[in-house]
């Protein structure tokens, strides 16, 4: 294990295990609070994120393994719900596997049925990444990790370099930022995919208070495809209110307000533990989802894996945009940088949004 110790945050590496073969390295990036957030070089995955709550017990505060193979088994793979990864090239569902780019269709991968789903059958998340930089400081601690995608890769176009960098600071935020550039018109819609859970010991979330930005929803049919039409959060997806999560399924992209990047988007807090954690980010669109379909898995040492352990948010582009003339589109074009900004606020007391 090498160790910087020249700072307040801090910035370690190990082995992760093996995955088909070849080395995983985690990262682990540390502040003087004893928040550590931990990222794998494969998928670019937060593997963990560990805070002391109001009494000092350490909190695993997101799902995932303790070893690199247990996200590499076939058990795993089969229903891949992408813990804690990178997704893209785009993020969410592309109905029929089709998208229209320059007024030529293009043919995605079709990994959900007819449908083209995060990426495809072999998305980012389950890519080799490549550390780039890393960095520590007083104030912080990041590592930016690289992905090159190549032309034709599940069907998208153009040589596409990647870039996220995780930056945790000495206030207990994790920030995520991505970039990446092309040499022809494509494609791009990247998110996080963590699933939080901020309790010490409950398996659900049912307990956790949700609080959401007052925001429209895209309606979808059957498939969870987009219609093109958007509408008023139905009472059961508007936490506008902050209340228990309780059973309700939420699996919705919400819409959210023109410039609401420096704005709180959404908060959650485990009446257990006191901790809360909010979003902010530049993103128009954040999909919810509180992990219905979550296949059950027992893991040692952490919280398990069954329907509702966790809640995801996913902020990203439009759904579909490519085949919604209504919805801006998720175009990235040669010579121009694409960036999105995401940033998970933690704390051990309640996090205040501003009310609109």
């Amino acid at each position: 294990m090498q160790t910087n110790k020249q700072s307040l945050c801090t910035l370690e590496t190990q082995p992760f295990g093996l995955i088909d073969g070849e080395s995983a390295t985690l990262w682990t990036l540390s502040n003087s609070n004893g928040m550590k957030v931990s990222i794998m070089d494969f998928g670019a995955i937060i593997t963990s994120i560990v805070i002391p709550d109001r009494d000092g017990n350490a909190v695993e505060c997101v799902l995932g393994f303790d070893n690199a193979e247990d996200y590499a088994s076939n058990s795993y793979r089969a229903s891949n719900p992408h813990l804690g990864a990178v997704i893209g090239r785009h993020a969410g569902r592309i109905s029929h596997a089709q998208a229209k780019l320059n007024q030529e269709w293009i043919q995605l991968s079709p990994n959900l049925g007819e449908h083209h789903m995060h990426g495809g059958f072999c998305g980012f998340d389950q890519k080799w990444w490549t550390v780039r930089t890393t960095h520590t400081d007083d104030e912080c601690a990041s590592i930016t990790l690289q992905l090159f995608s190549a032309d034709g890769e599940e069907g998208y176009p153009g040589n596409l370099n990647v870039q996220v960098c995780y930056t945790l600071t000495a206030n207990n935020e994790l920030n995520v930022d991505f970039s990446a550039e092309t040499d022809r018109d494509t494609l791009i819609n990247l998110t996080q995919h963590s699933y939080f859970n901020l309790a010490l010991r409950e398996n659900t979330v049912s307990e956790h208070q949700l609080w959401l930005l007052p925001m429209e929803v895209i309606d979808t049919d059957a498939d969870m495809m987009p219609t093109g039409e958007v509408s008023k959060a139905p009472a059961a997806l508007d936490f506008h209110s902050a209340r228990p999560i309780g059973n309700s399924v939420i699996d919705t992209a919400y819409i959210l307000p023109p410039h609401s990047n420096q704005s709180i988007v959404a908060s959650i807090s485990a009446p257990d533990t006191g901790l809360s954690m909010a979003v902010k980010t530049d993103a128009p669109v954040m999909v919810v989802y509180n992990a219905q379909h979550l296949t059950e898995q027992l893991i040692p040492q952490r919280k398990a894996l069954q329907p509702f352990a966790a809640i995801c948010f996913e902020p990203q582009g439009y759904t579909d945009a490519a085949n919604q003339p209504a919805f801006p589109n998720n175009i990235l074009r040669a010579g121009t940088t694409y960036k999105q900004h995401i940033s998970y606020i933690f704390s051990r007391s309640p996090i205040q949004p501003i009310r609109s």
